[in-house]
């Protein structure tokens, strides 16, 4: 069915040239160019390469994964949620404002339809082109994942949508919802006929960033354990997505790194534990990767002696961690802490995530940053954590003295007690730092810090250009750990999640973080994936996979069931899980439709 956008192959098309942007040379490298018509392209390997190239775009270029379209969209669970608490925004939370009209909802579905159309071109004219059949299988592999990747990002966040497997002519007029079952047929096919081409296993490091056989089958683990909780699931569903993901664990080649930093240094990017990334070559010529931007917070707002600057990059800081993800974390015994976070660990250029010293946990001066050949300035934030020298909580007196002192220093004790009650933690406060009242600090995010992000110094907004990891080997074993615990295999649930759980505790301050024991359940899991996956895998997605969105969110998260009066509390409930667990179809593409009322929208959408 030819359907969803007026000429959108005019619009971001598939079709690219070979640019080098750093020395590695990848085809990955690539610039987009205008529209060229299908009948005098793919004609030959050259050709359907560049047009391969283009299939990628929606990764690279279009940002699915690292911009503020995903951020927004995936951030409404029991682990994070937006900075400003009086500003919540309303992707953020479950009131009455998230709706249809949302331009972020719109934003998402356009990219991946782009997507979609450029991967049908390439699909349907690939076969006449004049090239070695080898060479042609892989092509055609490479984008019938790259179609299954983006056909299931709709499914799991819509459920229902248009299933699109031919390029888009024209503008439609009409178009219909394919239901979630069909979709799921056409990624398994999909991901089958990947399976039988001729991609290698694993991708070699010159080819680090392109899909692979390994990358396939993670995917189709995926699929099949998210589509084993829909009502039209397989009974094999389960089974499957527990063999597909030890497959990748055991035949693949590969394999968890012993410690959970070099997971994230920037400088070991291509690693055998990833198996597949968005790859941006670390070039400043490319630096569309906004995912670091989100997790640190407006730091130069009220805080005298703090400017936007490199050292810390863009500060919009929409994606606060909760209180419950913090206190999650066992500091001493748990690598994954000092790594996630700023931290002493990040503050050494030699277990940094991004090789320098400005991750340690506290603001520097950025002025004096800028002019000092040395290095030092005075500290403008300090965020006490429990693995550095000397730590303890400070009291309000203390603090006081210290924020009243030349220069100012403030000093944010860190979370403890309940996570049902923040009222009193230093990072829940609006307007500590006394000129800001709409701003709340807390301690970053940083294992996503990209040394080479720009900042908008020459006018505009830029950002970073180092890899987004979208499946690593220690999400497989939890997919496995989960798929296991869905099939009542508890012994090899346990194995799978304590896999990930050992090298956890590899080069941690302290030995003896406690294994799982007993009978493993999905909030085991989920708990595990919070520590480990936390701003990689789409929190969201893995609540409305389970099924735990409002009982997640209600538990943990305490901006939802406390902000405006609660009336995100009355929102979200037992009763309206399922209509939360999908997002609202855009009105702005059902308005496109002369058959737009027809369709409606999802369950409680309309």
């Amino acid at each position: 069915m030819k359907t969803i956008y007026k000429s959108l192959r005019n619009i971001s098309l598939a079709l690219c040239a070979t640019m080098a942007i750093s020395s590695c040379d990848s085809f990955l490298d690539t610039k987009p160019y205008d529209f060229v018509a299908p009948q005098t392209f793919y004609t030959n390997e050259s050709e359907c390469t560049m047009a391969l190239a283009g299939v990628y775009y929606t990764l690279v270029y279009e940002q699915t994964y690292g911009n503020y379209y995903s951020c927004m969209i995936s951030n409404v669970d029991d682990l994070s949620y937006y900075q400003r608490p009086e500003g919540q925004t309303a992707s953020y939370v479950y009131g009455n404002d998230h709706s249809p009209s949302e331009q972020y909802i719109w934003g998402a579905w356009e990219t991946l339809y782009k997507g979609i159309n450029n991967a049908n071109m390439l699909i349907e004219n690939v076969d006449g082109a004049d090239m070695e059949d080898a060479i042609k299988t892989r092509i055609k592999g490479e984008a019938k994942f790259l179609r299954a990747l983006y056909l299931f990002e709709i499914v799991k966040n819509w459920g229902q949508a248009p299933l699109v497997l031919e390029e888009a002519q024209s503008t439609a007029t009409t178009s219909k919802l394919n239901s979630g079952a069909e979709f799921y047929t056409q990624i398994l096919k999909d991901l089958q006929d990947v399976l039988s081409s001729s991609l290698p296993e694993k991708q070699g490091a010159s080819d680090f960033g392109r899909a692979s056989k390994a990358a396939a089958r993670h995917l189709r683990a995926l699929v099949y354990l998210t589509r084993g909780y829909q009502d039209y699931a397989d009974v094999n569903d389960f089974k499957n997505a527990y063999d597909d993901a030890m497959y990748v664990i055991e035949k693949t080649g590969h394999s968890l790194l012993e410690d959970y930093a070099m997971v994230h240094r920037q400088s070991n990017e291509a690693n055998d534990e990833v198996i597949f990334a968005v790859n941006y070559n670390n070039s400043t010529n490319n630096n569309n990767n906004q995912q670091s931007t989100y997790y640190l917070f407006s730091y130069r707002e009220g805080w005298e002696g703090l400017a936007k600057s490199n050292f810390y990059a863009n500060d919009y800081g929409d994606v606060m961690p909760s209180k419950y993800l913090y206190t999650s974390f066992d500091w001493k015994k748990d690598r994954r802490a000092e790594v996630t976070f700023m931290s002493p660990l990040n503050g050494d250029p030699a277990t940094s995530v991004d090789g320098r010293t400005y991750g340690r946990n506290a603001f520097m001066n950025t002025t004096q940053l800028g002019s000092s050949s040395t290095g030092v300035a005075d500290t403008v934030i300090h965020f006490p954590v429990p693995t550095e020298e000397g730590f303890r909580v400070y009291s309000k007196a203390e603090q006081d003295a210290a924020n009243a002192a030349s220069p100012m220093k403030f000093i944010y004790n860190y979370p403890s007690g309940s996570y049902k009650d923040c009222s009193e933690d230093d990072y829940f406060i609006t307007g500590l730092q006394g000129n800001s009242s709409a701003t709340r600090a807390w301690l970053p995010v940083y294992k996503f810090k990209d040394a080479g992000t720009l900042y908008g110094e020459s006018g505009g907004s830029q950002y970073g250009s180092r890899d987004i990891v979208l499946f690593r080997l220690a999400e497989t074993y939890l997919i496995a750990a989960e798929a296991a615990v869905m099939k009542k295999d508890n012994v090899n649930a346990l194995l799978c999640i304590n896999a990930v759980r050992e090298r956890a505790m590899h080069n941690a301050k302290e030995q003896g973080l406690a294994k799982y024991e007993g009978t493993v359940t999905i909030d085991d899991v989920l708990d595990e994936r919070a520590l480990e996956l936390f701003g990689e895998a789409p929190r969201w997605n893995d609540l409305t996979r389970t099924g735990k969105l409002a009982e997640r969110v209600l538990e943990y998260n305490w901006d939802v069931t406390h902000i405006t009066g609660g009336l995100i509390q009355t929102q979200l409930s037992a009763a309206t899980n399922a209509k939360y667990s999908l997002r609202p179809i855009p009105v702005n593409w059902l308005n496109t439709l002369s058959n737009g009322q027809e369709l409606g929208n999802n369950p409680g959408w309309e």
